[in-house]
């Protein structure tokens, strides 16, 4: 009852506010200025007013999707951007168009699969060599994987790229720099799969049996992770901001891949700009404006549960504190910390 209740409803939701559709009505209450697309520099016709000259932005997934766009949005707005991608090729690509765009030099690759702990450690100690702050890091590395794979070191990769390496442990490891910071933030791109399920146990969580894999699902618990992970930063770590966001249903290769045909039951979707928006808001928006460890779309804290009866909370997707602390300590020991 529960499952179907929650997936029934997050579908309702999303029709409303998810699509195009959703976002075309959510702006026009926007009290700050919008813009139609990522690479308008400071000061240029249609621009939204932001500066984030002296700023050190770091973009996980930065060379496609949501993620370039974000990543196009920080050069633009003059920040010195580090793209934290898998692909050499794929990064330097999208590196050169963003160069290109934005007339930013300040453009930094830094290689590593957020799926890789040992990867990710390595990067972090790269990073932390050229950077003594980090202002804002947004975690959106990752993807839906309808078959189980694995990375080298025999972690389930969705939970591992989205969650424990690309989330926990990167945010951690770079926790000096953020709070160096005078307004270090972190944001989680999550889903609005999330709202499907709360965070299982960690054996269902990881697919530590290897038997029964279902993509969505590993995806959605990831995300929740991701979410919840957002909560209890806030409460460990206040002097950064973090907060979790999703972009709606938004048209990206990732989404394509994952979907195929059954993306059209997600028409009409939201351009990757239009996705990606509200997320830049998250990036640059006055400290002040935020509302640390809550779900963002579209520039609004937005309810993390819709599992009970006429679209309320419900109980099916939320987690008791025992829970989600078995959750936090699973993630320090799995990741080395």
């Amino acid at each position: 009852m529960g499952q179907s209740l929650s997936s029934t409803q997050f579908y309702v939701f999303g029709r409303r506010h998810c699509t195009e559709t959703g976002y075309l009505k959510h702006i026009k209450c926007y009290v700050d200025p919008v813009q139609k697309a990522a690479a308008i520099k400071i000061g240029a016709e249609g621009a939204d007013g932001i500066d984030l000259t002296g700023k050190v932005i770091v973009v996980t997934g930065a060379n496609s999707g949501v993620g370039k766009e974000l990543a196009t949005y920080a050069a633009a707005k003059g920040a010195k951007l580090y793209m934290l991608c898998r692909s050499k090729d794929r990064a330097e690509k999208a590196k050169n168009e963003i160069a290109e765009a934005t007339s930013n030099d300040q453009i930094d690759i830094l290689l590593a699969d957020m799926g890789e702990l040992g990867q990710v450690k390595k990067m972090v100690a790269e990073l932390q060599a050229k950077e003594s702050k980090v202002d804002c890091l947004v975690c959106n590395a990752g993807a839906l994987f309808n078959d189980r794979k694995e990375s080298s070191e025999g972690n389930e990769i969705t939970f591992a790229s989205h969650l424990m390496g690309g989330s926990y442990l990167l945010s951690q490891l770079l926790l000096p720099q953020l709070k160096a910071s005078d307004d270090g933030r972190v944001i989680f791109v999550s889903s609005g799969g999330m709202y499907n399920t709360k965070f299982p146990s960690w054996d269902i969580a990881t697919n530590a049996s290897k038997e029964k894999y279902d993509g969505q699902f590993a995806y959605a618990y990831a995300k929740r992770g991701q979410v919840l992970l957002a909560e209890e930063l806030t409460k460990s770590a206040p002097e950064v901001s973090w907060v979790s966001a999703h972009p709606g249903w938004a048209s990206t290769p990732a989404v394509a891949d994952a979907y195929g045909e059954s993306a059209k039951y997600l028409q009409p979707m939201r351009s990757t700009w239009q996705g990606a928006e509200g997320i830049a808001w998250l990036m640059a928006a006055e400290k002040s404006k935020l509302k640390s460890g809550e779900f963002y779309l579209d520039r609004k804290p937005q309810p993390k549960h819709l599992a009970g009866l006429f679209m309320s909370e419900g109980k099916f997707t939320k987690n008791k504190p025992e829970e989600v602390r078995e959750m936090l300590d699973k993630l320090k020991i799995t990741s080395g910390l």
